[in-house]
């Protein structure tokens, strides 16, 4: 039941959920995200360390930097790398798809051959 409420959520760049929330279901604990945190790999929406809120859009790359350190036992230093790569590839990848989508349509299927 959980997994296809975080999906859902994972979809939704909007939704907000607070730091258990999102440890419960990225599969990691709540020191660990704040050690995340402190390596500024994970940043929350504000600065209230008392109530921390996330954009669920960490769902994703929290789940699969949580099966990275699972599958190869890291260390969070190396968790924290990670997600920070997994963050920058989301992003180009939302940039080469704005892009394509302004190419003609005569091109968007050259790129491919």
């Amino acid at each position: 039941m959980i997994e296809d409420y975080t999906d859902g959520l994972s979809l939704d760049r909007t939704a907000i959920m607070g730091l258990e929330e999102l440890a419960a279901c990225c599969g990691m604990g709540v020191a660990e995200l704040a050690e995340l945190m402190d390596y500024d790999a994970l940043q929350a929406l504000d600065g209230d360390r008392v109530a921390l809120t996330f954009s669920a859009h960490w769902l994703t790359p929290l789940r699969q930097v949580a099966k990275l350190r699972r599958d190869f036992d890291l260390d969070l230093f190396a968790v924290a790398i990670a997600l920070g790569h997994l963050d920058r590839i989301t992003q180009l990848e939302r940039q080469v798809r704005a892009l394509q989508a302004l190419l003609p349509s005569t091109l968007q299927g050259a790129h491919h051959e």
